[in-house]
C-alpha cells in the first residue's frame, strides 16, 4: 500500500497512481499537485480511495504550465491508458474543435467534437464558451455559413444573411471563387495570421464610427478584442500527423538523467524517466548513447525533439531513417509549440533529479558556482512592501532539494530605514542572532547557502550581515528579469535555460516570493480591519 505522497511540487500538473507493474490505476489533474494528492492520504476512510492506495505501488507527476494544460494532458493520458479507477474521461466524449469543412464545395465553420477527414480543425480547446465566441467572430468577419447541410440545400437565405453574418452561398449570392477566398482568410486567421484580419476589423470599426453606427462599431471592437485575446490552442494537444518523441537529458558528473515524452496523434501518451551511470564527458555524447540504446528495440517516431543535438546527429538521422524505412528527423526546438513541450520535459526532468539523486545535483551546483559548502540546506529570503508601507520579510528552507515547511519563517520589519536592502539586513540579523553551525546541536542551524531574491544591492546587504555575524554560509542572489545569478565575489552568470541548477534556484526564489506576498497581503488586510 502506498503510504504517503512524498514531497511534491506546488504546481499545476497531472498525477498518476501506478501499480507494482507500472500500469496507471488512476490519473488526475491538479492546480496544486502537493495539496491535491495529500487529500487522498487523508481520506483513507473512503473505501474507493483506500482500495486505490492499497493497489498503488508508486506515484508519478508531470508538471504543466497551467491548469488548462493539465486538464488536456489528463484527458490524453486517460484515453491512452484507460486506468481502471478513472470513469469521467473514458467515454467517447472529447474536447471540442473549430472545424472548417474544406471538403465541401461551400465550406462552413462549425463547433465540432468529431472532425471530418479533409477539414481544417483548430483544437482541442479547453474553453468551449470562448471557442463559440471565436466562431461567432470569424463568421461575422468572413461571412461563412454556419448552417447544416439540410438547411443549406433549401437555397433560401436565412436570417444570418440579412444581418450580414453569412454571404448566402446557398442562394448564389456569392460565387464559388469569392467564397473560397473568404474561407482562405478564415483559415489563415485560425492558423494565427491575425495581422490582416485585425487591420480589416480596425478599418471597419472606424468606418462604422464615422457613419455614426456606434452599435456596429462596438461589435467590431468586441470582435477585435476576441481575436487579440484568444490563444490558438494548447502546446500539449496540438493535432499532427507526425508521431513525436521528446527527450531531454541532464548530465551531472557520472550520472545521466533522461526523460522521454511520447506524443501520438498530437497527444502525450506516455512519460518515462531514466537514471543511468555514464562515462560520457558531455551531455551531447550521453544523449547520443541513450538514443542509440533506447531505440534499439523500440519503434521510431517521425520526429525526435531533443534538449541538445546529440554527437554525430547527422549520422544518427541516417541510421534511424534506414532502421525505420522512412525519414526520421532529430532536432532541437527554439520557439513555438515544440519548445514549450521541450520546456515542460526539462522542468519535469529537473524535479526528477532533485528527488532521485540530490547528491549529484548538489555537487554540480557546488562545482559550477564555486561554493565552499555542499548546498544541502538552502534558505531563501525576500522582502515585500507597497510603497515602503507594512514591510515584511519571508524565509523558506529547502533540504536536499525538498521544501521544509516547518522551518519557514515570516518577519515584520521593525527598525530598518527605507529600502529593500536595509530591510533584508534586519531580517538576516534577526534570523541568525541565535544561530549555530549547520550540524551543531540546539539553537537554529546556519544553512549552507543563502539565496536572495534580488541583485547586487541585496547581495551587498547579506555580505555585511554575514561579516558582522561571523557566518560561514555561501551567498547567492537571483534577479528575475534575466534570471541572472550574482555570486558572492560580485561576478554574475545566467545558468543554462532548463538546467536542474537553474530550475532549483528558481523554485526556491519563487517559493519565498510567494510567501512574502501572502504575508504582506494578510498584514494589509489585518490593518484595514482594525481601522
Amino acid at each position: 500500500m502506498l503510504k504517503n505522497s512524498g514531497s511534491l511540487p506546488e504546481r499545476p500538473g497531472v498525477y498518476l497512481f501506478k501499480s507494482a507493474a507500472g500500469k496507471p490505476l488512476y490519473i488526475g489533474k491538479a492546480s496544486d499537485l502537493r495539496q491535491r494528492v495529500s487529500q487522498y492520504f487523508r481520506r483513507q476512510d473512503d473505501p474507493l480511495v483506500r482500495r486505490l492506495l492499497e493497489r498503488s505501488a508508486s506515484l508519478e507527476t508531470i508538471v504543466t504550465e497551467s491548469e488548462s494544460d493539465a486538464l488536456l494532458l489528463e484527458s490524453d493520458l486517460v484515453h491512452s491508458h484507460l486506468p481502471p479507477f478513472n470513469i469521467r474521461l473514458k467515454d467517447d466524449k472529447s474536447f471540442p474543435f473549430i472545424e472548417i469543412t474544406l471538403a465541401d464545395e461551400f465550406p462552413g465553420i462549425f463547433y465540432s467534437r468529431r472532425v471530418v477527414v479533409g477539414s481544417f480543425a483548430l483544437g482541442p480547446l479547453v474553453d468551449a464558451r470562448r471557442a463559440r465566441r471565436l466562431i461567432d467572430a470569424v463568421s461575422r468577419l468572413f461571412r461563412l455559413r454556419t448552417c447544416g447541410e439540410a438547411l443549406f440545400r433549401k437555397g433560401i437565405p436565412c436570417l444570418y444573411h440579412h444581418i450580414e453574418r453569412c454571404s448566402a452561398p446557398c442562394a448564389g449570392k456569392v460565387g464559388r471563387d469569392a467564397y473560397r477566398r473568404q474561407v482562405a482568410g478564415a483559415v489563415d486567421l485560425l492558423k494565427g495570421r491575425k495581422g490582416k484580419a485585425g487591420a480589416r476589423l480596425r478599418e471597419r470599426m472606424r468606418a462604422l464610427a464615422a457613419c455614426l453606427d456606434f452599435e456596429g462599431a462596438q461589435k467590431a471592437k468586441e470582435d477585435l478584442e476576441a481575436l487579440g485575446g484568444f490563444s490558438l490552442g494548447s502546446y500539449i494537444t496540438r493535432r499532427t500527423r507526425c508521431d513525436r518523441d521528446v527527450i531531454a537529458a541532464s548530465l551531472l558528473g557520472r550520472e545521466g538523467f533522461f526523460i522521454h515524452l511520447a506524443l501520438r496523434d498530437g497527444r502525450v501518451s506516455r512519460s518515462e524517466f531514466f537514471h543511468l551511470p555514464t562515462l560520457c564527458e558531455s551531455e551531447e555524447e550521453a544523449l547520443r548513447e541513450f538514443l542509440v540504446d533506447f531505440y534499439r528495440l523500440r519503434p521510431l517516431p517521425g520526429e525526435i525533439i531533443v534538449s541538445r543535438l546529440p554527437a554525430q546527429a547527422g549520422e544518427m538521422t541516417g541510421m534511424f531513417s534506414a532502421q525505420a524505412g522512412r525519414r526520421v528527423l532529430i532536432c532541437c526546438a527554439h520557439r513555438g509549440v515544440k519548445k514549450r513541450v521541450l520546456d515542460m520535459a526539462r522542468k519535469n526532468l529537473a524535479l526528477f533529479v532533485q528527488k532521485s539523486d540530490y547528491r549529484a545535483l548538489g555537487e554540480e551546483i557546488q562545482r559550477t558556482l564555486g561554493l565552499r559548502n555542499f548546498p544541502s540546506h538552502i534558505e531563501g529570503f525576500d522582502i515585500s512592501h507597497l510603497g515602503e508601507k507594512n514591510r515584511v520579510g519571508a524565509m523558506v528552507a529547502f533540504k536536499d532539494g525538498q521544501a521544509e515547511k516547518r522551518l519557514y519563517r515570516s518577519y515584520l520589519i521593525r527598525n530598518a530605514p527605507p529600502g529593500d536592502s536595509e530591510a533584508l539586513e534586519e531580517v538576516l540579523r534577526r534570523r541568525f542572532a541565535k544561530a549555530v553551525p549547520p550540524h551543531g546541536g540546539g539553537g537554529t542551524p546556519v544553512p549552507d547557502l543563502l539565496l536572495l531574491d534580488g541583485g547586487l544591492p541585496q547581495l551587498g546587504a547579506a555580505r555585511q550581515a554575514k561579516a558582522d555575524l561571523g557566518l560561514s554560509c555561501d551567498l547567492l542572489a537571483l534577479a528575475k528579469r534575466e534570471e541572472r545569478l550574482f555570486l558572492e565575489d560580485g561576478t554574475s552568470m545566467v545558468p543554462a535555460s532548463g538546467s536542474p541548477l537553474r530550475l532549483l534556484l528558481q523554485q526556491i526564489r519563487d517559493e519565498v516570493h510567494r510567501r512574502a506576498i501572502r504575508h504582506h497581503r494578510k498584514r494589509r488586510e489585518k490593518i484595514q480591519q482594525c481601522q
